[in-house]
């Protein structure tokens, strides 16, 4: 029994909840881009949105992979996006020691 909850499950059950509650705090230029992202996120890897059909040419096994939102936003694309990027900074450093020094000053 999966007793864990998505952050999917929480949008689809708290986010008009949160707009009723909130929404007046937030700045109205950012309001259409929220919603926007939260909509991308709810069908993302929603097979109704289309997807990819692979065909296995010796058994003629189907896959169907459904397009993501690729959102920062979104819980799974977000993740991939980090995992990306901080794969790409490790091939850009620069492969020499480090040493790390805190300098704190005191008010007298």
């Amino acid at each position: 029994m999966n007793n864990k909850i998505t952050v999917k499950e929480i949008l689809i059950d708290k986010y008009e909840e949160f707009k009723e509650k909130n929404w007046y705090r937030v700045p109205e230029i950012l309001k259409e881009q929220i919603d926007n992202l939260v909509k991308k996120s709810l069908d993302c890897g929603n097979i109704e949105n289309g997807f990819v059909e692979y065909i296995c040419q010796e058994c003629g096994d189907v896959t169907k992979v459904p397009f993501t939102c690729k959102s920062k936003f979104c819980n799974s694309c977000g993740r991939l996006y980090t995992l990306k990027w901080a794969e790409k900074q490790q091939k850009n450093m620069l492969r020499v020691g480090h040493r790390h020094s805190v300098f704190t000053m005191q008010m007298i």
